[in-house]
């Protein structure tokens, strides 16, 4: 059994560091092994293992993500764990809670989404789940690629082209009546582009938690991960300064 901890790569929103800043910091905060595998556009970026992404192909975006659902990609073995990380998160301390989350047969791991009211109750930054356990996901996926990716978008679900995605893969598991567990809700933080939120997203914590805000000067030591999840949000256009000291 190996861990396999999977991302994807697309020129766009993202520049290429944002690969090399994730497995660095994945090197520096997680003692347990693990291959680290980027599904990208271009070759120039910072992998164990590096799948270009086809030229010609009916998948968009973030979309690419649920090639790793396939036991038949990236050349997974039998009782491998995978692990699907999105590229906007910082790694603030040691994650081998968060890597060696156990996993069972007909279950997927996810972030606990606290922050928010609205569905999913998942967290499409990270997904975790034994090879093939969860095959249904690109198996549904696959058969309608571009219907799907638009699916959530045109029925108002979503407000951005091609999101949806992790509504999708929620949908995709309770049909299929795979257990869906979520890793304790402290350990992630979220950041966006709108101040007015990040503060919510701070009382919320702390009143969830009975903890200290989410991040004042620098992010609450009970902290792992901090996504910085919604469309207009970036890292490297963020001016906490806390930042350098940790995404690096």
């Amino acid at each position: 059994m190996s861990i396999k901890i999977c991302t994807v790569y697309f020129e766009g929103k993202y520049t290429k560091d944002y690969v090399s800043k994730l497995y660095d910091g994945l090197k520096r905060h997680c003692t347990l092994p693990f291959e680290f595998i980027c599904y990208s556009d271009t070759k120039d970026v910072k992998a164990d293992t590096i799948i270009p992404i086809p030229e010609y192909t009916p998948i968009k975006q973030h979309w690419h993500k649920l090639s790793f659902f396939s036991p038949l990609f990236a050349n997974q073995k039998p009782g491998d764990e995978i692990i699907v990380m999105d590229i906007d998160q910082i790694i603030l301390s040691n994650i081998d809670d968060i890597i060696g989350y156990p996993v069972n047969d007909n279950e997927m791991i996810s972030y606990e989404k606290w922050w928010g009211t609205t569905a999913p109750r998942l967290n499409g930054g990270f997904y975790k789940f034994k090879s093939g356990e969860c095959k249904a996901v690109w198996d549904t996926y696959i058969k309608a690629p571009e219907d799907w990716q638009l699916s959530y978008f045109k029925r108002m679900i979503v407000h951005h082209k091609y999101f949806g995605e992790q509504n999708f893969v929620e949908h995709i598991i309770d049909k299929n009546n795979i257990n869906l567990k979520l890793i304790p809700g402290e350990w992630i933080g979220k950041i966006t582009n709108d101040e007015d939120q990040n503060l919510k997203n701070n009382v919320d914590y702390c009143k969830k938690f009975n903890k200290d805000y989410m991040v004042l000067d620098k992010p609450n030591p009970s902290l792992k991960v901090i996504h910085f999840a919604n469309p207009n949000t970036d890292i490297h256009n963020s001016n906490f300064s806390w930042i350098k000291d940790y995404w690096k």
